[in-house]
């Protein structure tokens, strides 16, 4: 394989969720969304609502992969959003697209010598496509800027939802503080939401995150007060004050 044909860069943009699916790119223009219908085109489930119906265009252009936003709501490069504008794309970068397109682009460059590649090696290829995605303990939870969650030093195979990251995000940046329920809410939708909503998201991400989510280590509820993140995993000493949902009921004096 030798990643050209008449003169385009051919590529593949590899599902973030299942390793089985994944689109070949072997024309100069594609487009993605809910309503185009070429041969090359990349069309997207008709109730996924946060996709327009021309949504983004992907283009070639002397080896070099670009894509044009032409939506309403927006395209997610690596967890950038791009609206109504053109940027260069580089392989290992991730594109997300309302809730039913989430890829990595693959160039042949990264391909093995028979031209298929491994889904392993793609998580690797989109962390450490920047030095400062590394995180510098071995031990407990670590999230990199371009939405990858690490524990103990590897990796973890999970895409975040962009509510989920903006959830890691907040509590990151209060790591071991209690953070209050409405500034929690406030944090990650920005609108009037209910507790419910909150907690139905902890749930999400905790089994993203968690290598027992029915027993947490990081990710817990205080009740009646917020939610706490450990990235290093919880205090010994709340292990006894947990409830079969893994909330943290408060201590009697």
């Amino acid at each position: 394989m030798t990643g050209q044909i008449n003169g385009l860069m051919t590529a593949s943009l590899v599902s973030s969720t299942s390793p089985d699916t994944y689109y070949q790119l072997t024309a100069s223009s594609v487009r993605i969304g809910r309503g185009v219908s070429g041969p090359h085109d990349i069309r997207l489930p008709e109730d996924d609502l946060h996709a327009s119906r021309e949504h983004a265009l992907l283009t070639c252009e002397h080896g070099v992969w670009f894509l044009e936003d032409r939506s309403r709501n927006g395209t997610l490069v690596n967890n950038q959003m791009i609206h109504r504008a053109r940027v260069r794309l580089n392989s290992g970068d991730r594109i997300r697209i309302g809730h039913s397109f989430d890829v990595v682009l693959r160039c042949p460059s990264e391909t093995t010598q028979s031209g298929e590649f491994s889904f392993a090696e793609l998580g690797a290829v989109a962390v450490l496509s920047q030095r400062d995605q590394v995180p510098d303990a071995s031990a407990g939870l670590w999230l990199s800027s371009n939405g990858i969650v690490w524990r103990d030093g590897k990796p973890l195979p999970v895409m975040l939802s962009r509510t989920e990251y903006r959830l890691l995000r907040y509590l990151m940046q209060h790591a071991n503080e209690v953070c209050e329920h409405k500034l929690v809410l406030q944090a990650v939708w920005g609108i009037p939401k209910q507790r419910e909503n909150l907690y139905e998201l902890v749930h999400r991400v905790r089994r993203k995150i968690e290598p027992d989510p029915a027993n947490p280590r990081y990710l817990q509820i205080r009740a009646g007060i917020g939610l706490v993140l450990f990235p290093q995993g919880a205090p010994p000493d709340d292990d006894g004050c947990k409830d079969s949902t893994g909330e943290v009921k408060p201590r009697s004096r």
